[in-house]
């Protein structure tokens, strides 16, 4: 059910909470993130898209987090619990996130996180901790995986390495104490993301949320939870999740993360999904289904093996699962090669699915990404959080594909960026979304991730002078936006 949403043409923007700037070195739940919602509403968008909010874990992808269910500590604003960051030396590069310089600076913040806790609200933090079950896990994995020095789960001592075993364990005074105050600081992240959501919500924003298929192996959710997934009786991996060759990438994509144990799920009645969407409907106001087509079929690589070109389709939980996730706004992110039984499972289940420009030229006339082929139940994206910038993709392509987009569009190279942004608002999609660092007419200095790559993603932000440049364009956005009916 799409609850009404598709029902208006509507435009939104795509940005990160990491790339707002800040003081304390990445983007946060401050006055910064409620000034961009400000200048949302000004230029009349409606929608927020953000990554997933969930702690990150050695890569730093928001795609690959230590759990499906908490927020990242990261983004709680610290001034707003009396914690100077400005001496911390966390926000040296402007341009970018230092994820080794976080994760450093809240190891030695988690005893201070304990000390200024507000004694008025112990009682509110007992009452958060009572009701939300996936707490204790979340806190206990990360305060054992500080005390055994960041080392993976698998790589734990026994009986930790199995959280049904560890109750009748003591556990040593650090471990207690650092996951009070973890604890702590989800009820900080839950209270302030809650209150960003709800000023968005009154200015008419929506925040559409990112929920990764799975979660990553060193996480909360498999090392509590792990009948869920396909592990041996030694809790490895028997396979693990993948893409095959694409756009992207000749060898495909080899993500390891761990495949569910669908027949198990099934069992209980899809149990953990519908916990985890019932949580991410909290959070945010329509949840993006990252790689869809795993839901219908999905890539099962050997857990050996070097490059996801060694793996095989097998079938996944199709529309049994989604009879238990019913009056939910979805989008299903349905990117790349697909067989015709994904097209039908969307359709069954009333979901709207994506198109990207930057997959529209290829000097063939099918492609199905060519506006001419856009279906009014669409999201149209200029790129996602994998490609390059609007610029630096076109400054890149071949001297024929740069030809056609000119003669498909009658535009010539100035203020390219401008003309591509006409056709989001132009299309007949439902949904148009523009990564932020388009508007901001940034070319590959703004890339926010690489595919198949390890080193320097997810860094990019926007400097404060960038910032005050892209507030300003709030009044030229709406004009813009009005000529065009939306």
């Amino acid at each position: 059910m799409d609850n009404g949403w598709t029902k208006r043409r509507s435009m939104g923007v795509m940005m990160h909470i990491s790339s707002l700037p800040s003081e304390q070195g990445i983007g946060c739940f401050d006055s910064n993130a409620q000034q961009f919602i400000d200048f949302l509403a000004a230029a009349g968008i409606k929608f927020w898209q953000v990554c997933p909010l969930t702690p990150t874990s050695y890569g730093d992808s928001p795609y690959q987090g230590l759990s499906s269910f908490a927020l990242n500590p990261y983004f709680i604003d610290l001034k707003a619990l009396g914690i100077n960051v400005t001496s911390k030396n966390l926000a040296e590069d402007a341009h970018r996130v230092s994820f080794g310089e976080m994760y450093h600076f809240f190891q030695n913040l988690l005893p201070e996180i304990r000390k200024i806790f507000p004694r008025n609200e112990k009682q509110k933090l007992q009452l958060f901790c009572k009701n939300t079950p996936w707490l204790r896990p979340y806190a206990l994995f990360s305060a054992l995986k500080n005390y055994f020095e960041g080392k993976p789960w698998a790589e734990w001592p026994q009986p930790y390495r199995q959280y049904g075993k560890i109750d009748g364990v003591k556990l040593p005074k650090s471990v207690s104490d650092d996951l009070e105050s973890y604890e702590m600081l989800q009820y900080f992240a839950d209270q302030q993301w809650k209150a960003l959501k709800q000023y968005a919500n009154g200015k008419d924003v929506q925040i559409i949320g990112d929920i990764p298929i799975y979660p990553g192996l060193d996480s909360a959710d498999v090392w509590s939870e792990p009948k869920n997934f396909q592990l041996d009786k030694n809790l490895k991996p028997l396979r693990i999740a993948g893409v095959p060759p694409d756009y992207f990438t000749e060898n495909g994509q080899l993500w390891g993360n761990p495949i569910y144990d669908w027949s198990f799920l099934e069992k209980n009645n899809y149990d953990w999904w519908r916990r985890r969407i019932r949580r991410n409907v909290e959070l945010f106001d329509v949840l993006r289904l990252d790689h869809f087509r795993g839901f219908d079929r999905f890539w099962s690589v050997p857990s050996d093996a070097l490059t996801a070109k060694d793996g095989r389709w097998e079938n996944g939980p199709g529309e049994k699962l989604f009879h238990h996730l019913k009056d939910i706004p979805f989008i299903a992110e349905d990117l790349g090669e697909l067989d015709e039984s994904v097209p039908d499972l969307m359709q069954k289940l009333h979901f709207p699915g994506m198109k990207v420009l930057q997959f529209a030229f290829s000097n063939d006339a099918k492609n199905i990404y060519l506006p001419h082929h856009h279906h009014p139940f669409s999201v149209l994206y200029l790129g996602t959080h994998d490609n390059d910038t609007l610029l630096g993709w076109y400054h890149r392509l071949d001297a024929s594909i740069g030809d056609q987009i000119r003669r498909y569009f009658a535009i010539d190279d100035r203020e390219i960026a401008w003309k591509f942004l006409t056709e989001i608002y132009r299309s007949p999609c439902f949904l148009g979304i523009v990564c932020v660092q388009d508007l901001l007419k940034l070319e590959s200095e703004g890339r926010f991730n690489t595919p198949g790559t390890e080193c320097n993603n997810w860094q990019w932000r926007m400097t404060p002078m960038q910032f005050c440049e892209l507030k300003k364009m709030g009044p030229q956005l709406e004009a813009y936006g009005l000529q065009y009916d939306r």
